[in-house]
C-alpha cells in the first residue's frame, strides 16, 4: 500500500517527537556558540542556523557545514547539534543551517535557494564567527545529503548553478561527507508513495522529470573532483541511494565509502546523526574525521 499525505504528516509527528527527546538528554558543552541566528529576517524559525567554534587546544580552523535531513518535510538545525557536538570534539567548527519545508505548494527548489541563502550570509559574515581562517567542508545525512552534495556541485561548478538557478557564495568545498544521502533524486519516492504523498513530501513538481533532473545530485556527479566520503549501513531504508553513487563514484581519487553491516535495529538511516554514541556510529564519525585528516 503506497503511503500518502496523511501517513507522511503521521511520521512526521512522531519522529519530531523522538528527535527532542534524543538532544534534550545529550550533554552540554563548553564551546563558544552562536545559535539560532536569522539568514533571513522574517521571523521563520526554519530561517535561522547556529555557529559553534572548537575549543582552541585542539581547534583545525577546518569548518563543517551541515545540513540536516528529515524527507524534506521535517527536522531542524539543532536536531543535529549531536553530530555537530561530535565533530567539535574533534576539533572542527560547526555550522548548522537550515531551510523550510516541502508542504506540497512550495518546490524543492525553494528549500535549496534557502540553504544558498543561509551560506550567503554566512559568508557575509564570517569575521564576525571567527572563521575568516578555516577550511570548509560540506556535510549532511539523508535529504541533507541531497542538499551537501547538489550545492557543492553547484558551488563547484558555476554552470550547474546556473541550470538549477541558485545563487551561492564563491569559496572552496574542500571535501564533502555524506551520510546515507538521497542520490537520484529523479526516481525517489517512485512506487512507494501515492501522489498526494509524492506532491507532500517533494513539491508540486514531483511529476516533471526535467525538474527532478536538474535537482539530482546524480546528474553532474562526474564534474565532483574533491574528497567525497559516503556512509550508508545494512538497515538503511534508502541504502540503494548509496550504493547507486558508491557504483558512479568508485575507483575514484579521493573516495571513500563505508558500510555498516550491522543487524542492531538502532544501526539504521543516519544513525551516526542520531545515535552517535553507539559503537557502529562511532565507527563511522572517526572514519569521517580521520579522512580530513588525510586529505585536509
Amino acid at each position: 500500500m503506497k503511503s500518502g499525505k496523511v501517513s507522511l504528516n503521521l511520521l512526521k509527528f512522531f519522529i519530531n517527537r523522538s528527535i527532542a527527546k534524543r538532544r534534550k538528554t545529550y550533554p552540554p558543552h563548553t564551546f563558544r556558540e552562536k545559535i539560532n541566528i536569522p539568514y533571513i529576517d522574517d521571523g521563520n524559525k526554519q530561517h535561522t542556523y547556529d555557529v559553534y567554534l572548537a575549543n582552541e587546544e585542539n581547534r583545525k580552523h577546518v569548518c563543517v557545514i551541515n545540513i540536516h535531513g528529515g524527507a524534506y518535510i521535517l527536522g531542524r538545525h539543532f536536531d543535529n547539534y549531536p553530530f555537530g557536538y561530535e565533530m567539535l570534539k574533534e576539533g572542527y567548527d560547526v555550522v548548522l543551517i537550515d531551510y523550510q519545508f516541502n508542504n506540497g505548494k512550495i518546490d524543492t527548489l525553494d528549500l535549496l535557494k534557502d540553504c544558498a541563502a543561509n551560506l550567503r550570509h554566512l559568508f557575509d559574515n564570517l569575521e564576525e564567527y571567527g572563521l575568516e581562517k578555516d577550511q570548509f567542508v560540506m556535510t549532511g545525512d539523508s535529504a541533507g545529503g541531497h542538499f551537501a552534495l547538489l550545492l557543492s556541485e553547484a558551488i563547484i561548478n558555476k554552470e550547474v548553478a546556473s541550470i538549477i538557478g541558485l545563487d551561492l557564495p564563491k569559496f572552496d568545498v574542500k571535501a564533502i561527507l555524506l551520510n546515507c544521502p538521497v542520490y537520484d533524486f529523479t526516481n525517489l519516492g517512485v512506487g512507494v508513495l501515492s501522489n498526494s504523498g509524492m506532491k507532500r513530501m517533494l513539491g508540486p513538481k514531483y511529476n516533471d522529470k526535467e525538474h527532478m533532473k536538474a535537482l539530482s545530485p546524480k546528474t553532474y556527479i562526474s564534474m565532483i573532483d574533491v574528497p567525497l566520503f559516503v556512509s550508508t549501513c545494512k538497515l538503511d531504508f534508502i541504502r540503494a541511494e548509496s550504493l547507486k553513487l558508491n557504483e558512479d563514484m568508485k575507483g575514484k581519487k579521493g573516495y571513500a565509502f563505508l558500510d555498516i553491516d550491522s543487524d542492531d535495529k538502532r544501526v539504521d538511516h543516519v544513525h551516526n546523526v542520531t545515535r552517535p554514541q553507539l559503537e557502529e556510529s562511532k565507527t563511522v564519525n572517526n572514519a569521517m574525521a580521520r579522512f580530513l585528516d588525510i586529505y585536509l
